[in-house]
């Protein structure tokens, strides 16, 4: 189906299902009539839901303003949550059949318990996930976890074997691979694909069947593979950081490339930190899961994960180093606490290295863009 079209028609189409993040999640259930659960908004196993027969999406933030979510939740918690509560209480998300909170933030908890009194048919769930890597971390995770597969095993009402689990581990795990290879492509050649490409790549991958989207993938990186050398690659290189849970605004990505800079990597949830590594397929599955959120928080250090052992700050200089970027610029979700928190130690750790970066506090209803214009603009400008 994806074959006989460009790079360009690929990425397009992509990009429609990351604008209308849920509708193809609805054609899957009208064509298969099986259930979809979605999974609210990190740190949650997908690959334990896929193996029951069902869909999990990533619920996604939107672009529209808040309004009736506001009756349901204050105005200053940050973007992410408020328009998922918003999207619940405007009947948006009642094509669920499922729902899994988590405990990775306050504002998360809090936003979870008030989408679940909102949709009140829905079947409500929860993962456990512990914070840290004590000695004790790795096996309260798999009680987590079995925790959480013997709920969906009652709502789907299907028992969940280890085969079925491991093979969807393998399904997930070659998604992760394709998209890594991507972002190899464009580490090397940055200006093959914009920021909104990858960002498109990413979220119609957490929206969609992911059998479906490597089919995509499989078609697109040829494709890309034949074109890179016809780039001609310029501008400041830029590494973006930050913007958990919900996904950059496409303004704030393009604005970055349209004052000179080209992205060269990432720690963005909607990007490298959703894919950074693979599930081990050699051992027990729920041990394995739960060892790649432990392995995961050292690969791509995460603030919600609160592992003392882990330097999210030198991460970043080492990544700095890594892809040889010019530039750091950090989007940070207005009103996101484990942001918050670590940014001072990011600001002294670049101090300290000599690497400028400039920080982007975003709103949700992003009311100041032309300020960030400027900011951007005048950023880049001294690199050049």
């Amino acid at each position: 189906m994806y074959q006989n079209l460009s790079s360009d028609e690929i990425l397009t189409k992509l990009a429609q299902i990351a604008a209308d993040p849920y509708e193809r999640a609805k054609e899957w259930k009208m064509e298969t009539g099986s259930k979809i659960i979605g999974c609210y908004i990190m740190h949650f196993p997908e690959e334990l839901i896929h193996a029951a027969g069902v869909l999990p999406i990533v619920l996604q933030v939107k672009e529209e303003p808040i309004t009736t979510g506001h009756a349901y939740y204050p105005s200053y918690f940050c973007g992410p949550t408020r328009s998922i509560v918003d999207q619940a209480a405007k009947g948006e998300l009642d094509f669920l059949d499922g729902f899994v909170g988590g405990d990775y933030c306050i504002q998360a908890v809090g936003g979870a318990e008030v989408v679940g009194n909102l949709l009140p048919k829905v079947n409500n769930m929860f993962f456990r996930l512990p914070v840290g890597n004590q000695a004790w971390t790795h096996g309260d995770i798999v009680t987590g976890l079995k925790e959480l597969k013997r709920d969906i095993e009652r709502f789907a009402e299907k028992e969940i074997s280890d085969e079925d689990i491991l093979n969807s581990i393998r399904i997930y795990n070659k998604n992760r691979s394709l998209i890594r290879e991507i972002y190899e492509l464009k580490s090397v050649h940055p200006s093959l694909l914009t920021s909104s490409d990858m960002l498109s790549i990413i979220k119609s991958s957490m929206v969609m069947p992911k059998e479906e989207h490597n089919e995509i993938l499989e078609s697109l990186l040829p494709k890309l593979q034949a074109k890179k050398d016809s780039i001609k690659e310029e501008g400041v290189r830029v590494f973006l950081s930050g913007s958990f849970c919900g996904a950059p605004k496409n303004e704030i990505l393009e604005l970055v490339e349209q004052s000179g800079a080209v992205v060269v990597g990432d720690d963005l949830f909607h990007g490298y930190r959703y894919i950074s590594d693979n599930i081990a397929e050699d051992r027990d599955p729920l041990g394995a899961i739960a060892a790649h959120y432990i392995d995961k928080n050292t690969n791509v250090p995460c603030p919600t994960r609160c592992d003392p052992k882990t330097d999210w700050p030198q991460y970043l200089v080492d990544s700095m180093r890594k892809y040889k970027a010019d530039q750091l610029v950090i989007v940070m979700a207005q009103f996101c606490e484990p942001h918050m928190f670590f940014y001072p130690d990011i600001k002294d750790a670049m101090q300290a290295a000599g690497i400028p970066h400039l920080l982007l506090e975003i709103s949700h209803e992003l009311d100041s863009i032309e300020t960030i214009k400027t900011r951007l603009e005048a950023f880049v400008e001294m690199a050049v």
